[in-house]
């Protein structure tokens, strides 16, 4: 048997760094199971609340120190604001455990690490901080290099790559140097790489904004924190970890993936990159990196990462893809690119990994990026001062509801370089105006014909309607050009098809595909499709009879979108989603009434958690929900080897969920776009699409006990996944998902249905809704979206809600989460702080004056807003 050496590491510090505390621990571990089992050593973690034993000395800090200060190889030195508590030698026990291991810093290594994230001045007790700070010059004196971080994540990332090097220097791991003689080489076509993928239209100035990735961030009490912790870039690339980055469709995941590329390897690691719609699925993972590789010109084969763009689990391979890697490269960190969206069945479902991936998410853009994308797009445009064009940017986003991310702002300013006056009215009018924009200014050869905008919807509306019966999305130049002439010779129609494709190609609505072709975003195949249908029925009926737009609820939207007053689909779909509902209620046997959420409180106690445990076990157990989950319940004869996930996938494909999720979604588009229908008509359809909320509401409901059980519950391409619950029992957990339930099913479906112009259809359910959920959750939307007049109605539900309610808590938290990071006007701003205020007042005060008692409540309710987003 080898010998494992094992480092002693103290850790040291003041009570408000708790959490780094519990990070090195885990980070000792991971690098106890890679370079300690290569190089047969152990990091031991010494920590005065884990490992000093009940004795007396002249002072508890004496027991410490002899106990464990003076018996160890590193030191691990933590500070944020708080300094501590004066010894009888020293200002505080971490400043005496510091002057111990510096009298002896020939025999230790000596690592100390502050705390240089934002907070707020209400929380700073100036004079401890003046000793921290007067500490770090202390350090200095002596010779001293200290590191700074911002966040728990940015402590471990270089915790960990700190002590990787350290270990590294002890055992002679030579510094390796990927930069042979075709380093430039290789840096260009990275560059090249990022470059493309960058580039959306023709003649554009390539513009990168680093973007914002957040990781879901524990809260500290029993109350929905919504709350990320953001990630900063430069760590992920300098310390890699294992990682899935979620994100909407055009957030950039590609973009991104190809700059960490680039940057990794600039800072002299290999990270390679593969792309999951284009390798070949039947290759093992080896000669997939090689194969790579000899792309790049490299020969090292020691690989710092492997990045995995687009991911979808209901993708043929994909977990068989993913596994292999994972089994063939366990030590190397993996990132998945995953685009948020994907419905579809998982055809490998038993294919376990066996590796841990942290969930992160691709962030829309701060108001300072998009100046950044505006700045350097107007610099070469000149389209007008800068203030305006970004506001006109912001202004249009908002109006059309779509994302804030790089592709749809140089969308937007594109179409500002003919049309900037113009103001589209949704997202249909947006892209027909690019169209008109793109073919005006294309710039052919004096021996071609323009095409004329509309002849050009109409022959790729029929294009695509074959791409979408076929399912097969690639297709060659030649393809292309010959189908479509001899369509144009059946419709007598007089068009140069290979302008159209090389207009479209040289604009990057199509990109190459390998040795093919096909369309860049998939939002234009569904644009050109629904524009097919409004021209012919019989595909209108192919996609609304055999229900294919609930795989593609873009289509919805865009046919919608083109006449706003689609009556004939608008009824369509309230049927639909109407015998859905139907379908869902019957088959789950779920009463009407069933709603936890009233057996809370503001603060629950065990009691109230108790009673909402009593109701959800006594729905699921009459209900008709299978067995599996009801032995779940009642804790007998559940077997607990098989994996937890499928029962629940059983669920949902029994009870037909994922079809209604995306009915939900396609009515919504569609609601959302149709001004011109009657009033009646709005109302009919937003009450069944109320009513699929209320429906997943009752199950995940029926699902949190189970869910704070195993803090998981994922299916083919739909789950719930718990962050933030590790130090948390069971019940914790439940009241949690409880109390977070309206929220949650509000985010899950906002974004396919408000929009600024719908809000007096809201404001009229609002009024009329006699569901407490519903209502509430309605409530919740204008939180999210502050249409005109939103505050009115947040004011009045405020008033009429008891002081003790759940849904006042509910309200208070959006709204705090709301102010402190969404990207928000002054006047909003204000307004939301008015409001929490109000639900303050409302909760800590009796009596009907709720406007006097608000001036008793402090300013310092109102969060501090993050920067760049006002």
């Amino acid at each position: 048997m080898e010998q494992v050496t094992v480092y002693k590491c103290f850790i040291a510090s003041p009570g408000d760094t708790a959490n780094e505390r519990e990070v090195c621990d885990s980070v000792f571990q991971e690098i106890n199971n890679t370079q300690g089992q290569q190089f047969n050593f152990r990091i031991e973690s010494k920590k005065w609340e884990n490992d000093a034993r009940p004795s007396f000395g002249e002072s508890a800090q004496d027991v410490i120190n002899k106990q464990l200060v003076n018996n160890f190889q590193l030191f691990i030195g933590i500070m944020f604001t708080r300094f501590g508590i004066p010894t009888k030698v020293a200002e505080s026990g971490t400043e005496e455990e510091f002057n111990l291991a510096y009298e002896n810093k020939d025999n230790v290594e000596i690592m100390f690490y502050f705390n240089d994230e934002k907070i707020s001045p209400d929380d700073i007790d100036t004079d401890q901080l003046s000793k921290v700070n007067a500490f770090k010059s202390k350090l200095s004196d002596k010779g001293g290099l200290y590191s700074k971080y911002i966040g728990i994540t940015d402590f471990e990332n270089k915790l960990r790559k700190h002590l990787q090097n350290y270990f590294m220097e002890i055992y002679k791991v030579p510094q390796k140097n990927i930069h042979n003689s075709s380093s430039d080489e290789t840096a260009n076509i990275l560059l090249d790489r990022l470059n493309e993928a960058l580039s959306t239209f023709s003649n554009q100035p390539e513009v990168w904004v680093n973007p914002i990735i957040h990781e879901p961030k524990s809260s500290k009490d029993g109350t929905r924190d919504d709350e990320n912790e953001e990630v900063e870039i430069d760590s992920l690339v300098s310390s890699p970890y294992s990682a899935i980055i979620k994100a909407p469709p055009q957030f950039g995941l590609t973009c991104l993936s190809h700059y960490l590329v680039l940057q990794a390897w600039k800072n002299n690691n290999l990270w390679v990159y593969l792309d999951m719609s284009t390798i070949n699925i039947q290759m093992d993972s080896e000669k997939l990196i090689k194969k790579e590789l000899k792309k790049l010109n490299v020969s090292e084969t020691n690989i710092d990462c492997i990045i995995l763009d687009s991911w979808k689990s209901s993708l043929t391979g994909s977990m068989k893809v993913l596994r292999g890697l994972c089994n063939t490269y366990p030590k190397t960190p993996i990132i998945i690119m995953n685009t948020i969206g994907d419905f579809k069945p998982n055809p490998e479902k038993n294919i376990k990994i066996s590796r841990e991936f942290r969930e992160l998410t691709l962030s829309a853009l701060s108001r300072k990026s998009i100046r950044k994308v505006v700045s350097e797009y107007n610099t070469k445009k000149n389209l007008g001062d800068e203030n305006i064009v970004l506001n006109k940017v912001v202004n249009d986003m908002d109006i059309l509801n779509i994302h804030r991310t790089p592709l749809n702002c140089l969308t937007l300013l594109k179409i500002s370089e003919k049309h900037f006056d113009e103001s589209p009215v949704n997202r249909t009018k947006m892209i027909e105006m690019f169209l008109f924009v793109l073919f005006d200014l294309v710039e052919l050869p004096t021996y071609k014909t323009k095409p004329d905008v509309k002849d050009c919807e109409h022959v790729l509306g029929f294009y695509c309607e074959g791409l979408i019966r076929s399912n097969v999305y690639d297709f060659s130049r030649d393809e292309f050009i010959k189908k479509l002439n001899v369509f144009c010779e059946e419709k007598l129609l007089d068009i140069e098809i290979s302008v159209v494709f090389d207009v479209l190609l040289q604009n990057r609505i199509i990109v190459s595909w390998g040795d093919r072709y096909r369309f860049k975003a998939a939002y234009w195949v569904y644009y050109f499709s629904a524009n097919q249908m409004h021209v012919n029925k019989e595909f209108y009926n192919y996609i609304i009879s055999n229900e294919i737009y609930t795989n593609f609820p873009e289509i919805i939207e865009f046919y919608t979108g083109i006449d706003r007053n689609s009556s004939d689909m608008i009824s369509v779909l309230t049927n639909d989603l109407s015998k859905q509902c139907d379908i869902v209620e019957e088959k789950t046997g779920m009463t009407v009434d069933f709603n936890p959420l009233e057996a809370m409180e503001w603060n629950p106690s065990e009691e109230h958690i108790e009673e909402a445990k009593k109701l959800i076990n006594s729905e699921v157990i009459k209900s008709n929900l299978p067995n599996s989950l009801k032995d779940e319940y009642a804790d007998q004869n559940y077997n607990y080897d098989r994996p937890y996930n499928q029962d629940v996938s059983n669920i949902l494909e029994e009870y037909t969920f994922l079809v209604l999720k995306q009915k939900i979604c396609a009515c919504s588009r569609a609601l959302r776009n149709s001004d011109y229908i009657s009033p009646n008509e709005k109302k009919d359809l937003l009450k069944q699409i109320t009513r699929g909320w209320l429906l997943f509401s009752k199950i995940l409901f029926a699902l949190s006990p189970v869910l704070a059980k195993h803090n998981h519950a994922s299916f083919d391409g739909l789950g719930f996944v718990l962050y933030g619950f590790s130090d948390t029992n069971v019940d914790e957990k439940i009241k949690k998902i409880i109390l977070c339930n309206p929220s949650f099913i509000v985010k899950l479906f906002k974004d396919d249905l408000f929009s600024p112009k719908s809000a007096p259809l809201l404001y009229d359910a609002i009024k009329s809704e006699s569901n407490k959920l519903i209502k509430h959750e309605l409530i919740l939307l204008l939180v999210f979206g502050r249409p005109k007049e939103w505050k009115n109605y947040i004011k009045n539900y405020i008033t009429h809600l008891p002081r003790n309610s759940p849904y006042l808590l509910d309200v208070l938290n959006l709204l705090k989460n709301r102010c402190r990071y969404d990207f928000a006007t002054l006047g909003e701003i204000t307004d939301m702080g008015e409001l929490l205020k109000m639900c303050y007042a409302k909760h800590e005060f009796s009596g009907a004056n709720i406007v006097d008692n608000m001036k008793k409540i402090s300013n310092k309710v109102i969060p501090k807003r993050q920067d760049d987003l006002a």
